[in-house]
């Protein structure tokens, strides 16, 4: 039902009486927005028309119930405007429980209970369920009027806080997702840091490491002291170790250059060295890259029916590849139970190319006086080099 606005033809008596009352109201902020709505619920229409009048003055639509459970279903009605007020007469059956529920519920309503003839008794039952003003029916529209305008100015600021705070509460929510991003991109920086970190404190100890093998390794200009020298540095790194370095010798056959025994029997190294010369050398020849076997399986399947030389052992293997050419295949051998670390790995494969270097380098020495294509291979027989055999204190031998 619409407002209830007074008739045009009122005469002057009645707009002095008006006049005199709307004086007699506290002064209250002028409450007239489009968007507000009041709900009148009675059993009778003696209610919506004690509150109509103010209601009309204040341009305040006003629709009307009769009972608690068709309000309750008219505010459950979304589609339909909001209700900002709500003036329940005290008589009506469920009036407080509704109000209390209204008020945990829905802040933002403001209920105003009235009564034919309002206590005190009455004003703090009003108040402790939830009802923010109380007004006497015996006092006519006087006190409705200014209980009207308070009661919408408590809505509307209620609503206003409510919308500020869904507002805040939407950004406290876009706030703690930002949060959330610049925390996980937070924490893949840091990752990439630990990471790149990482890399380059493994590139500084490859430069590290290249330097030191390359100081040594520069000043030998002779084969059999640079195969002692580079046998010294590994075993160094690695530990006691079996430690052979086969040279290419005419075809695709190779011989032994010199080797260290950790735990082989005296009587049986010299035949499995002959032995791996001729059947592991050949397999790594064009093979670039550290090759690790750290199981009896990885190297049964790499020796076939050979791998009865070596039970029982892990194996390393790298040719020293220089040019597409193989200047000759290292290879390392332990109990499996001494497995070789990454780190070990990761060592031969980089001294592997500057001892590459360093025999092309020697060769190139050796041979600079003759033509490329008669230099020959240095595993050949001793018309092109005279090896002599080292037994030195660290057990590296030496063959032609």
């Amino acid at each position: 039902m619409g407002g209830i606005r007074r008739n045009k033809g009122e005469d002057a008596g009645g707009r002095g009486r008006t006049r005199a009352r709307r004086q007699s109201i506290p002064a209250i902020p002028d409450v007239r927005h489009a968007s507000a709505r009041a709900l009148v619920v009675s059993e009778t229409d003696a209610t919506a028309m004690l509150v109509g009048p103010s209601l009309g003055e204040l341009e305040i639509p006003m629709e009307c119930q009769y009972t608690v459970d068709d309000a309750r279903l008219r505010l459950s009605q979304t589609e339909r405007p909001r209700i900002d007020l709500i003036v329940l007469h005290q008589e009506t059956p469920g009036a407080q429980e509704f109000i209390r529920q209204l008020s945990i519920s829905s802040p933002s309503i403001a209920c105003v209970m009235v009564c034919e003839h309002a206590t005190l008794d009455d004003a703090v039952s009003a108040m402790r369920c939830g009802a923010v003003d109380i007004i006497s029916a015996e006092q006519g529209q006087d006190m409705a009027a200014a209980a009207m305008r308070s009661a919408l100015e408590r809505s509307r600021v209620a609503r206003q806080r409510e919308e500020r705070a869904l507002r805040l509460r939407s950004v406290c929510k876009k706030l703690n997702s930002a949060r959330h991003e610049v925390t996980n991109q937070v924490s893949d920086m840091c990752n990439d840091l630990v990471d790149a970190y990482r890399e380059l404190s493994g590139e500084i100890d490859k430069l590290s490491i290249c330097g030191e093998f390359n100081g040594i390794i520069r000043q030998e200009l002779e084969i059999e002291s640079l195969l002692r020298v580079v046998l010294e540095y590994v075993l160094a790194k690695t530990g006691p170790t079996n430690a052979a370095i086969f040279l290419p010798a005419s075809g695709s056959e190779f011989s032994l250059g010199a080797y260290v025994n950790a735990d082989i029997p005296k009587a049986s190294v010299d035949a499995l060295l002959d032995h791996l010369a001729e059947v592991l050398a050949p397999r790594f020849e064009l093979r670039p890259g550290v090759h690790q076997y750290d199981t009896r399986r990885d190297v049964a399947r790499l020796m076939g029916p050979d791998a009865h030389w070596l039970p029982e052992q892990t194996l390393l293997a790298f040719p020293c590849l220089h040019n597409d050419e193989c200047l000759a295949v290292v290879t390392l051998f332990r109990d499996d139970h001494d497995h070789f670390s990454g780190e070990t790995v990761k060592l031969l494969d980089t001294i592997s190319a500057l001892f590459s270097r360093q025999l092309a380098r020697i060769i190139h020495v050796h041979h600079r006086h003759l033509p490329k294509h008669k230099w020959g291979a240095i595993g050949d027989a001793p018309d092109s080099y005279d090896y002599d055999e080292y037994d030195g204190p660290d057990d590296i031998d030496l063959a032609a």
